[in-house]
């Protein structure tokens, strides 16, 4: 009989504002897949976060590029609400290509897996939170790096009812950007790592008002706006649209959470307060 494997990756959030596309964190949601050889192809979805009729199923895509012409049974269950900045897809790419290659008995290391499932997603900074869990930055060469992020401060995700398709999110980044607003991207992303790193308010209070890409998409869901004001005006240090959006990732203090995360309930969020993902894929 064929043993059932499983592998589990976390939710993520990428960019936290100025880091766009080169630092995102792993949050406690998780996406769970498991395997087994069969004689054709199937998977089954057991939550209620799965891809609607038409749309492209991740998990399947990702263990059939993985394994080739090997088929599997696979059996997905996801707490990771999709279309929500909060990196499912990535979750799916890397569970999938995981649980796959465990099935088969590959060689299903963390660095393999990142290279196999940053190829199919195109984001490597979701897929590398997701692979290795923590805060990491995806540098110019090379694999994504692990930051020591400070333990002073907390993570909240703000999950709106609203969806917001990657697709459409990024068609309206422009390709050139002026030279000041390069500038001024380069002093916030600074600040940025600085303050995640030393948990200084005052750095990560310097990280606000991206350029690049969330006052692009502002117009496409202006409650992001709203959140991030709401999370600030509550004690955040910092907030920021999370991934594409439109989520909103907050970052505060111990004594700050539970206002801000009340805060954002009665702006009529769903808030998540899970402590930073520290373990990546499993």
């Amino acid at each position: 009989m064929n043993q059932v494997v499983s592998a589990s990756a976390p939710a993520t959030t990428a960019n936290l504002g100025p880091g766009y596309d080169v630092i995102a964190l792993a949050v406690g949601l998780r996406c769970q897949v498991k395997a087994v050889p069969a004689d054709e192809w199937s998977v089954r979805h057991l939550s209620e976060h799965q891809p609607s009729a038409g749309e492209g199923d991740g998990v399947l895509v990702a263990a059939q590029r993985a394994v080739g012409d090997r088929p599997l049974a696979l059996t997905v269950e996801t707490q990771i609400p999709m279309g929500r900045g909060l990196g499912s897809s990535a979750a799916a790419f890397v569970a999938g290509t995981a649980a796959a290659l465990r099935a088969v008995g590959d060689d299903a290391a963390p660095d393999r897996v990142f290279r196999l499932a940053a190829e199919m997603e195109g984001h490597e900074d979701q897929v590398g939170a997701a692979v290795y869990g923590g805060l990491v930055l995806v540098p110019a060469e090379g694999l994504p790096m692990r930051l020591p992020m400070h333990p002073s401060l907390r993570v909240l995700v703000a999950i709106p009812e609203t969806k917001l398709p990657t697709a459409q999110a990024r068609a309206v980044i422009p390709t050139e950007h002026e030279h000041d607003v390069v500038l001024r991207s380069l002093s916030r992303v600074s600040a940025l790592t600085a303050g995640l790193i030393s948990g200084d308010p005052q750095l990560l209070a310097a990280a606000h008002g991206d350029e690049i890409h969330e006052s692009r998409r502002a117009e496409l869901s202006p409650e992001v706006e709203v959140m991030k004001d709401v999370a600030r005006g509550a004690g955040a240090f910092h907030a920021a649209r999370s991934g594409a959006g439109p989520s909103v990732v907050a970052l505060t203090s111990v004594d700050t959470a539970g206002d801000v995360a009340s805060a954002l309930a009665a702006a009529g969020a769903t808030v998540v307060n899970e402590p930073m993902d520290t373990t990546g894929l499993i």
